[in-house]
C-alpha cells in the first residue's frame, strides 16, 4: 500500500457518541441500523482466511470486513498486514549500533492480548517481549446490523472505517535539540544543552531521545523497530514548518553528509537576521536557482541537516531499550526508553525554494498538513415502519458538503492545485479530480495573495458538492520544476523523497446528521467509493464484506 502521511490527528467522530450512544438499543428494537463508533485500547485482534476477522475494544467484539484498510499515522496497510511479521520485522542499518531489537511478536503484536507483561509492570511471568509494551489504540467507525442482513447476528458491530491505529494518540511533544548522537543517528529534545564538541551526546540522556524510525534510510541511518509506524518514505514527514525535506546527518560537523549538508544551513554571518545571534543558523531563508544537484551551496535538492538548537515537533511511538526487561525505578524512565519517531518538524525553520516562474531553477517542496476533513454528503432515505418511527422518507441533514484542507509550498509564487485522488476499482489506476486551485499566503502586504504565513494554503468552503470521498488527496504546485514522480530523468530530489506534489490521507470524514427527534442513522459508507467497489489492483482488491449495513 502507499505511504502516506498524517501530521494532526482530527477525531471528529467523537462527536458521534451523543447522537448515536444513546439511541442505538432504540433502533436496534426496530429496522434501522445505527452508525456506531468505538475509540479505545485495542484488547484482541484476528485474522479469518478472507482477510478480515475481529476487531475487540472496550469489551467489544466487531467484525473487520475483508478488504479493509488500516491508516496507521505516516502508511497505509491492510487488515492482513497487521498479522503479517516479515511487514513489522525490524530494520536496522548495519553501521549503526543498535540498542534495541524488539523480539517479533505473535499476531499483530499491537493487541492487549498480544502481550505477555506491559512495559514498566510487574509479572508473575518471566518478561517475554512478545506484544506491545504500551497498548496501542483505535479509532473505529460502522454500522450495527439490527436485521442480521450480514449473517453475523442480530446487533452485530460492523466496521467501516479503521482511522487510525496509534499508541495513545501518538506520543509525541516539543521542544529544542540539546543533542545529536551523529554515529547512531538519534538526538535529545530538552533537558541539558550539550557542552560537547559539535553538540555532541553525552553518555546517559538528559532529554528525551529521539530516533527516525525510517526502514529505506530516506533521512539519513536506515533503523526501525516496527516498519507499520515508519515515516512517508515519499511524501516528505521530517520537515522544516513548511514542509522543506529535513534530515539527521550520518557523520558529525565538520564532516559533510552529502544528502543533508551542513552548507543546507546558512549561518547569520554577518548578520544577515538582526534578531538572531551572529553565526547561529538562519531559520528563514529562500534557496538559490539550481538546475541540478551540486550546481549551488545551499543546494535546493539536497535535505537541509537538523542542528543543535533547533525546536522540533515529533510524534512517534515509546519503545524499551531493552525489550526484554521491565523499567529499573531506579533509574530515569528517558535513559531506558526512547520515541521512534514517524514525523520531525522543525517548527521555527522556513526554507523557501526559488520562483519556478523565472525557468528550471530547482524543485520546490510541497506538504498538506493539519486540519483535514470532508463531510460525506447526505440524500433522503426510505425509513421502514417500526416501534420507533412511522416510516416513509426521512431526510438527512446537511446534504451539502464542507471541506477544509491546508498546507505549504516552498515557493509561495507559484499556484497550487488541490485534488482527490480517485480510485478506478477494476484497475486500481488513479486518477486526479481537479478541486480548486489555491494561491499560497505572500506573507507581504499588497499582494494578491493574503498576507498570512508565507507559502500556506487553504482550501475552506462551508458548502460545496465534492463527491465521492476519497481515501487520499494531493496537492501539485505549479512551479517551474513539477515532478509527479520521485526522479526525473537522473535527478532524484532530497535523497529520493517526491517534489512538486504531495498525497496524504483523509481522516477526517463527517457523516450525516440525524433528523431532529429521530432515533439515528446508519453511516453512508455506501457512498465513499474505495469501501463500496473497492480499489482494483491495490491489495485491498474489492468492497468491504460484509458490507456495513445501510439504508438502501
Amino acid at each position: 500500500m502507499p505511504k502516506l502521511k498524517i501530521t494532526v490527528i482530527t477525531i471528529l467522530a467523537l462527536a458521534l457518541f451523543g447522537a448515536l450512544g444513546a439511541n442505538a438499543q432504540a433502533v436496534l428494537n426496530g429496522n434501522v441500523p445505527a452508525g456506531f463508533l468505538q475509540a479505545g485500547y485495542i484488547e484482541k485482534a484476528t485474522l479469518n482466511g478472507a482477510g478480515g476477522g475481529t476487531l475487540t475494544m472496550n469489551g467489544l467484539t466487531m467484525i473487520v470486513p475483508a478488504n479493509t484498510v488500516v491508516q496507521f499515522p505516516a502508511s497505509t496497510q491492510t487488515w492482513a498486514d497487521l498479522f503479517n511479521a516479515s511487514i513489522s520485522k525490524p530494520v536496522y542499518d548495519p553501521l549503526v549500533p543498535v540498542q534495541a531489537t524488539p523480539v517479533i511478536a505473535t499476531g499483530t503484536g499491537l493487541a492487549m492480548a498480544d502481550n505477555q507483561g506491559i512495559l514498566g509492570y510487574a509479572s508473575t511471568a518471566a518478561p517475554s517481549g512478545l506484544g506491545p509494551e504500551l497498548p496501542f489504540n483505535a479509532i473505529v467507525q460502522g454500522n450495527i446490523d439490527v436485521q442480521n442482513s450480514t449473517h453475523n447476528g442480530v446487533g452485530a458491530y460492523i466496521i467501516g472505517l479503521i482511522l487510525p491505529i496509534n499508541q495513545d494518540v501518538g506520543n509525541g511533544g516539543a521542544g529544542f535539540i540539546n543533542c545529536i548522537d551523529y554515529a547512531k543517528g538519534r538526538f535529545e529534545v530538552g533537558g541539558t544543552p550539550s557542552t560537547l564538541p559539535g553538540g555532541a551526546c553525552g553518555a546517559t540522556a538528559t532529554g528525551t531521545v529521539i530516533e527516525l524510525n525510517d526502514p529505506t534510510g530516506r533521512y539519513g541511518f536506515a533503523h526501525s523497530p516496527d516498519p507499520r509506524w515508519s515515516v512517508d518514505p515519499d511524501n516528505p514527514t521530517v520537515t522544516s514548518f513548511n514542509g522543506y525535506p529535513m534530515g539527521i546527518p550520518k557523520v558529525a560537523p565538520p564532516a559533510i553528509d552529502p544528502d543533508r549538508p551542513t552548507y543546507n544551513r546558512p549561518l547569520n554571518t554577518p548578520a544577515v537576521d538582526p534578531f538572531l545571534q551572529p553565526g547561529t543558523p538562519l531559520i528563514a531563508f529562500t534557496m538559490p536557482p539550481s538546475a541540478a544537484p551540486g550546481a549551488t551551496k545551499p543546494d535546493p535538492w539536497k535535505q537541509a541537516p537538523f542542528m543543535v538548537g533547533d525546536y522540533v515537533l515529533y510524534t512517534g511511538v515509546l519503545y524499551s531499550n531493552n525489550p526484554k526487561a521491565f523499567l529499573n525505578p531506579a533509574l530515569p524512565i528517558n535513559q531506558q526508553t526512547y520515541i521512534s519517531a514517524n514525523t520531525v518538524t522543525a517548527t521555527q525553520v522556513m526554507i523557501y525554494t526559488s520562483p519556478g516562474r523565472i525557468g528550471r531553477v530547482g524543485p520546490a517542496y510541497i506538504q498538506l498538513a493539519g486540519r483535514a476533513v470532508i463531510g460525506n454528503g447526505g440524500s433522503a432515505v426510505t425509513v421502514p415502519a417500526s416501534a420507533t418511527t412511522q416510516g416513509g422518507v426521512i431526510p438527512v441533514l446537511d446534504p451539502k458538503l464542507n471541506i477544509d484542507i491546508r498546507g505549504f509550498c516552498t515557493d509561495p509564487t507559484a499556484l497550487v492545485d488541490l485534488y482527490a485522488i480517485d480510485i478506478n476499482p477494476s484497475s486500481g489506476n488513479p486518477s486526479l479530480r481537479l478541486l480548486s486551485t489555491l494561491i499560497p499566503d505572500s506573507g507581504v502586504p499588497g499582494t494578491p495573495a493574503p498576507k498570512g504565513v508565507r507559502g500556506r494554503f487553504r482550501f475552506h468552503v462551508t458548502k460545496g458538492d465534492f463527491l465521492p470521498t476519497t481515501r487520499a488527496y494531493a496537492a501539485v504546485t505549479r512551479h517551474g520544476t513539477v515532478q509527479l514522480r520521485a526522479q526525473v530523468g537522473n535527478i532524484t530530489p532530497a535523497n529520493g523523497l517526491l517534489a512538486g506534489q504531495y498525497q496524504a490521507p483523509m481522516f477526517g470524514f463527517i457523516f450525516p446528521d440525524a433528523p431532529q427527534a429521530f432515533p439515528a442513522i446508519p453511516m453512508n459508507f455506501q457512498t465513499m467509493p474505495f469501501l463500496a467497489q473497492g480499489e482494483g489492483g491495490n491489495t485491498a482488491a474489492g468492497p468491504l464484506v460484509p458490507f456495513p449495513p445501510f439504508i438502501p
